[in-house]
């Protein structure tokens, strides 16, 4: 019986590749216009900058996303003057990348539906806490969401159990009864079985295995295979891993999911 549905956010509940690429040209058009780098220039600083950041941290844990430590070091390697630039370097990449983002198709929907039907929804993400909020109140997400658990607060980026853990500690309900929802195998979906979790891997340009592409229950799981979507192939997904297509699956699914285990 599922009875908590716990989150990733960051290309899960929106996609962050888009909006890094809005953070990331408002970025080059601030280093441009207040010091004359080229686009260029700047790319390979900031890639220098993040490995740097990365090395001085010297940890997996949420520091290593701090955008504002990321922009000091690249002013440090710039020469350049930290005030005023290592905050408006910061609220440059984050407030384009906000203004990007929006919620993936069905996830508000989603949301709510499982609301309606007395689950309870949670948040479990890498990232610093601040600007997760954030994201949750630009998406349209924060009224749904009861509980957070962000890689700061754990010490620990997934998939380290303490993340994981501690997201079914606030739900208050046993681990096996808690759906955690990535689009990454190996953190998300791995990370969280292997903690004692149920999961779904968060990948809308797969398909399930079926005739007609109704869902094959079997054993807890379902059985997937690659596809061909706009034009491309589709990312494989391992057999006995679900792939969430469609977040105006999910609730059918749980369902689902709680009829064949009361």
């Amino acid at each position: 019986m599922i009875k908590t549905i716990i989150f990733d956010i960051d290309n899960t509940m929106y996609s962050f590749r888009t909006g890094n690429q809005a953070g990331m040209a408002a970025l080059c058009a601030y280093a441009e216009e207040q010091f004359g780098i080229t686009e260029g220039e700047f790319l390979d600083t900031f890639k220098k900058g993040k490995k740097l950041a990365e090395d001085r941290v010297g940890a997996d844990t949420a520091a290593i996303h701090n955008r504002l430590i990321r922009m000091q070091v690249i002013l440090e390697l710039m020469g350049k003057p930290l005030f005023p630039h290592a905050l408006n370097l910061y609220h440059c990449y984050w407030d384009a990348l906000l203004a990007s983002a929006r919620p993936e198709p069905g996830l508000l929907e989603a949301m709510e539906a499982l609301k309606a039907a007395g689950l309870i929804l949670g948040v479990g993400t890498d990232m610093t806490a601040y600007i997760q909020y954030k994201k949750l109140e630009r998406l349209g997400a924060a009224p749904y969401i009861d509980f957070i658990t962000t890689s700061e607060e754990v010490g620990a980026e997934k998939p380290n159990p303490r993340l994981f853990l501690e997201c079914v500690r606030k739900a208050g309900v046993p681990a096996g009864e808690c759906l955690f929802i990535g689009d990454s195998l190996a953190k998300d979906v791995r990370g969280a079985m292997e903690a004692g979790l149920q999961a779904f891997l968060y990948a809308p340009g797969s398909a399930r295995e079926g005739t007609g592409g109704e869902t094959a229950l079997a054993a807890g799981a379902l059985a997937l295979a690659p596809a061909v979507a706009a034009g491309a192939l589709a990312p494989a997904v391992p057999s006995g891993v679900t792939a969430l297509t469609s977040f105006y699956d999910l609730p059918g699914l749980v369902r689902e999911m709680n009829a064949a285990n009361p």
